[in-house]
């Protein structure tokens, strides 16, 4: 009788680690999931700091006799957008697991294996998080430079056209 509560047991352990290995393996996807997001997060970002390049140059390109401070104010627009896009774009720390310290933590540890793995699901699931936190700020940074790039091509596109027009 006594065989049976250790293959329980042993049963039981088997079902933590064949859970721990499926979570392992759902965290690898989860970063790629969130490096191909922030990979398009930054081509985005890329963007918009050229398409504001390019409408800092239009605005500066002619003297605008006709409604200037709308065309000042379609400069100021694109300055914010690629101020944003600057911003989005900026270096970071770097999160992630760290080589060194999992050599130290792990290396010499009384843990076992599947004790070990535990605990890199659980610093990949931070590491996961943290990574989504700094990539929905650089979004939300894109996101408002792409608003000021907007009204800055409509009030240039109003200068330009008044101008045109004969104002």
């Amino acid at each position: 009788m006594d065989a049976e509560p250790e293959q329980e047991a042993k049963a039981a352990r088997r079902l933590k680690f064949d859970r721990v290995r499926l979570l392992n393996e759902e965290m690898d996807r989860l970063t790629v999931d969130v490096d191909q997001r922030a990979a398009s997060v930054a081509n985005k970002a890329s963007f918009l700091a050229v398409a504001a390049g390019v409408i800092i140059a239009a605005s500066v390109a002619q003297l605008w006799t006709v409604l200037p401070w709308i065309g000042v104010l379609a400069l100021g627009f694109a300055c914010v957008g690629l101020l944003c896009a600057t911003v989005a774009l900026r270096p970071g720390r770097r999160i992630g697991l760290v080589a060194q310290r999992l050599a130290d933590a792990y290396l010499d540890s009384e843990l076992s294996a599947a004790g070990v793995e535990v605990q890199l699901v659980r610093r990949k699931a931070d590491v996961i998080s943290a990574r989504e936190s700094d990539l929905i700020a650089r979004a939300q940074w894109v996101a408002a430079g792409s608003i000021a790039l907007l009204v800055s091509v409509a009030a240039l596109t109003i200068v330009f056209a008044t101008q045109i027009l004969g104002g």
